[in-house]
């Protein structure tokens, strides 16, 4: 049995730090997902104790699952958690217990990581890609970067029910993530839209057709 040790550390306060992993607007841009994973969305998880789960795609488009419960909230200083996954692959079923404290250092918080105990090596290293993935997200998020959320984009797209309304819309948020003004969105929304609007139905269902095979097939490899 072993235990998994990280440390990281950013230039914000402890409470800020806190905010992030306290607040689902914030957690969900960060917390879940494994490298080569996408996360899709919680449930439960309230009150502390309560058991949660959230739900992932795998590099293959695999679904699997992180269950887990909030052992105990320690007001801007940490968390402690129970968790286990359904279908994580080199992960593990097996229950181990995380912590995330907080400590103030150098203007800023180094945060601790602690996570044990892992039946085998392969499973102490796999949650430390799966760690210094999402540690790097937090970072990110409490440093005010706008990190892409899943939840959020499919609430956004929730209107596009058609398979080219989708690939509009993927369309329109990559450009926007990569950095677009809005004045470019504005203009690529009303083009795209525009013309789709234009086309014959029998011509937009067998685009439609064609568009859902070549995603069941996956992306063609190079």
């Amino acid at each position: 049995m072993s235990e998994l040790a990280m440390e990281v550390w950013v230039a914000r306060p402890p409470s800020a730090v806190f905010a992030a992993i306290k607040e689902p607007f914030q957690l969900r841009r960060w917390y879940g997902a494994p490298p080569g994973a996408v996360r899709l969305g919680e449930s439960g998880g309230e009150p502390v104790g309560e058991l949660f789960r959230v739900h992932l795609l795998d590099e293959h488009g695999k679904p699997f699952v992180q269950r887990g419960r909030v052992v105990e909230v320690l007001e801007d200083e940490g968390v402690v958690l129970e968790l286990a996954w359904e279908g994580g692959g080199a992960l593990g079923p097996e229950p181990t217990r995380a912590s995330l404290m907080l400590r103030a250092q150098d203007d800023g918080t180094r945060i601790e990581l602690r996570q044990g105990p892992f039946s085998s090596p392969e499973e102490q290293e796999a949650h430390r890609a799966y760690w210094e993935l999402c540690l790097e997200r937090l970072k990110r998020v409490v440093s005010g970067e706008a990190v892409p959320c899943f939840e959020e984009c499919w609430e956004e797209s929730s209107g596009f029910v058609e398979p080219l309304g989708m690939a509009a819309y993927a369309v329109l948020a990559g450009v926007r993530e990569a950095g677009a003004s809005p004045e470019t969105l504005a203009q690529l929304e009303e083009t795209l839209y525009t013309h789709l609007a234009r086309l014959p139905e029998e011509t937009a269902r067998v685009l439609g057709a064609v568009l859902r095979e070549r995603l069941k097939a996956g992306l063609p490899r190079r």
